[in-house]
Parts: structure tokens; sequence; C-alpha cells
């Protein structure tokens, strides 16, 4: 690996977005799961929430 220095935070982390892709598949699968709606609607369903999170965390000054 060429960049070896410890991670200080999540946050500096690549892996800091995967929090949004775990979410939206989260919230899609309990949309999936509690109404009569099909993947793909619940898919974007899940996704709409993982964008708006998203934003309300660039808002927050999170990321």
């Amino acid at each position: 690996m060429a960049d070896d220095k410890p991670l200080r935070s999540f946050r500096e982390s690549p892996w800091r977005y995967s929090q949004f892709a775990i979410l939206g598949l989260i919230v899609a699968g309990l949309v999936k799961w509690l109404s009569p709606l099909g993947w793909l609607p619940a898919l974007a369903i899940g996704a709409a929430v993982a964008v708006a999170y998203l934003l309300f965390e660039k808002r927050r000054g999170v990321i």
C-alpha cells in the first residue's frame, strides 16, 4: 500500500460514504417488507433517503 499513515477518524476514511449506501439498503428492505411495493420503488425510496441524509450531513458540515 502506498499510503501507510494511520487514519485519525472515520471522516478521513475512504469508507465514510458507505454509511449512506447501507442506510439506503436498510430503508429499501424495510419498505419492501412493510409495503406492497416492488423492489424498484423500494430501492428508489431507499436511495432518496440516503441522498437526503447525505445532503443533511453536508449542510451540518460533518462531511
